[in-house]
Order: structure tokens, then C-alpha cells, then sequence
């Protein structure tokens, strides 16, 4: 058995992402990540490699920024519980409303605006303390 050559090995990734591709949906984020990659491996065009490099770092940073964000409510909520937790608020239910619209409320906040209220709120605060 011989080890195939680099174009060899370009070409069975070709075919690889191709039949990746085709199995996930036409119009999902992943799929168009795979096709960037699949389409700077195909071409020869160096303005066509540079565009497929850049939308799949594009995804690749979307969708660090969506992790990071994730973790960023998770962890406020869990925060907010646990102010619940330790000023003993009394109604459960109540609690658990007020969570699950705060959590609502952080999703739809974009980044900056989350920023700048924490620098508002808690950085001031500091400095007043």
C-alpha cells in the first residue's frame, strides 16, 4: 500500500467535505463553514482562497463569540439564584419567574450594551464602596 501525495490528499478531503455537506441542511452555519473550507481546497484562484479562509475564520469567530456569551448568562443567572438564595427570598416560583426573564433579558442584549451596564453599575460601585 503506498501513502497518498498531498493532491491525493486534497481531493479524498474534497470528497470527504462534499459528502459532509450534503448530509447537513442547506441552510445551516455549519454547512457553510465546510463549504468554505471545501471550496479553498478546490480552487486554484488565489482571490476565491482568500475569501473561503475568511468567511470560515468569520464562523469560527461568530461562533467563539456565541460560546462566550452562553457562558457569560449561564453565569449570571447562576449569580442571580444565588442572590436569591442568600437574601432568602420566600417564594420560590416568584424567584424562578424573574430568573427566567432576567436569563431572557440577557440574550437579547447585545454584547456592548451588557458591557457598559456592568461598567456602569458594578465598576462605579466599586470606587464608591
Amino acid at each position: 500500500m503506498t501513502l497518498p501525495n498531498d493532491g491525493e490528499k486534497v481531493n479524498i478531503l474534497i470528497e470527504l467535505l462534499e459528502r459532509h455537506i450534503d448530509k447537513l441542511p442547506s441552510e445551516n452555519s455549519f454547512a457553510n463553514y465546510l463549504e468554505s473550507i471545501r471550496g479553498f481546497l478546490k480552487t486554484k484562484d488565489p482571490i476565491l482562497q482568500k475569501a473561503a479562509f475568511s468567511n470560515s475564520e468569520l464562523f469560527i469567530d461568530n461562533f467563539s463569540n456565541v460560546l462566550n456569551n452562553h457562558i457569560t448568562s449561564k453565569q449570571a443567572v447562576g449569580s442571580l439564584i444565588a442572590a436569591f438564595d442568600k437574601v432568602g427570598y420566600a417564594d420560590s416560583m416568584d424567584a424562578a419567574m424573574i430568573i427566567i426573564k432576567f436569563e431572557d433579558f440577557l440574550k437579547q442584549m447585545p454584547v456592548v450594551d451588557a458591557e457598559n451596564f456592568y461598567e456602569e453599575r458594578w465598576i462605579t460601585d466599586k470606587y464608591r464602596g
